[in-house]
């Protein structure tokens, strides 16, 4: 079975052994010990927010993977963090902004590249408020960030595949409103 980090993921991190193979799409096995290494999916979320004129703000990635391209904000939840409050602190960290209200929208998988590693990811976007943007602020991995009528915002600028999907999924359930 390939995968495509069995070039990266060889020694065991049980035995030591240079005996990691791919068991599954999803996990490592190692013919010395027997140890099993999963690699789950990481939880991430995605912010779909709007402005008093019904623009999307959309950000511009300031690092790699896919540096320079679109991106809708968000990022990834730490271990025993809930989804909610992930969300809520990068839009703190990213934007300085403040989410007062949000609902969750829908989910896709992505993968993320990060120094050669692929790794699986669950996107989780939510529709939200936040209380002013007279604080908004590019910061962290944020180069620069716009509002973008939605209906004008062409998703082949964005570098990662899930938000273009997002974006897509919502503009399909935003004309049925």
């Amino acid at each position: 079975m390939n995968t495509p980090n069995q070039q990266f993921f060889i020694h065991c991190p049980r035995c030591g052994q240079a005996a990691l193979q791919p068991d599954t799409k999803k996990s490592f096995a190692c013919a010395a010990c027997q140890f099993v290494f999963y690699l789950n999916c990481a939880a991430a979320t995605v912010a779909l927010i709007l402005n008093e004129k019904n623009q999307l703000l959309v950000t511009r990635r300031k690092q790699d993977p896919f540096k320079g391209t679109l991106d809708l904000p968000g990022g990834f939840a730490e271990p025993g963090e809930g989804i909610e409050q992930s969300l809520i602190r990068e839009i703190k960290e990213e934007l300085d902004l403040e989410i007062i209200r949000l609902e969750y929208l829908c989910s896709f998988p992505n993968t993320y590249p990060y120094k050669s590693v692929i790794y699986p990811v669950t996107d989780m976007a939510f529709v939200c408020q936040v209380k002013t943007f007279d604080t908004i602020k590019a910061r962290d991995d944020i180069d620069k960030f716009y509002f973008v009528d939605l209906a004008c915002l062409d998703t082949a600028l964005f570098g990662l595949s899930s938000p273009k999907k997002i974006i897509e999924h919502y503009r399909g359930i935003s004309t049925l409103i």
